[in-house]
């Protein structure tokens, strides 16, 4: 017989109550941050819960004084990229639940704004496709430089990499950004 498993201890108050905390306050970011980086919600989802999981499992790790929101956000990233190594060379599309188009009944659904579904609607179908087009490594960098506003500093402790190629990921990202944009506006 094997050896005999070690008993799970039950969380200390003090860790329940880092964790409620991180949800409260980052929740919301760290989905959006894992949304971009998936651009599909179950994913997403998936992507925040085991980053939440970790969280919880290392939360001694995180040193005071330091940026909890960049710790996170490289969990979510390092959990992302295993993603993506777990299923290179698998194709994923996703199946809707049945064949027939969605309908509201003349009401829209709750989610939508109409607002930011016009602004949406400006720029979405070609910024989309060209975002799409991207590398999962310069979605990322374009993210959280242009949509996060993160400083350099900031991405290069969450991608693991050095500032100068924090510089020129992003220069290449914008450069590419810029010509899928030109392609996909004038098709």
């Amino acid at each position: 017989m094997g050896a005999a498993r070690k008993a799970i201890e039950p969380p200390s108050a003090e860790q329940a109550a880092f964790l409620e905390r991180a949800i409260e306050q980052y929740g919301s970011i760290a989905y959006s941050y894992a949304y971009r980086l998936t651009r599909n919600e179950p994913d997403a989802r998936d992507l925040v819960q085991e980053a939440f999981i970790r969280v919880y499992r290392a939360w001694r790790s995180f040193t005071p004084g330091t940026s909890f929101q960049a710790w996170l956000y490289r969990i979510i990233t390092n959990l992302h990229r295993d993603e993506l190594r777990r299923r290179k060379g698998r194709y994923y599309d996703e199946i809707p639940e049945d064949n027939a188009p969605q309908e509201w009944g003349g009401e829209r659904p709750l989610a939508v704004e109409p607002i930011e579904e016009y602004l949406e609607g400006q720029y979405s179908e070609t910024m989309a496709k060209a975002l799409d087009a991207l590398s999962p490594d310069q979605r990322q960098v374009l993210t959280l430089a242009d949509l996060e506003e993160y400083s350099y500093q900031e991405i290069s402790e969450i991608m693991g990499c050095s500032i100068g190629t924090v510089r020129s990921r992003l220069h290449r990202a914008r450069n590419q950004l810029r010509r899928l944009v030109l392609k996909y506006s004038n098709v």
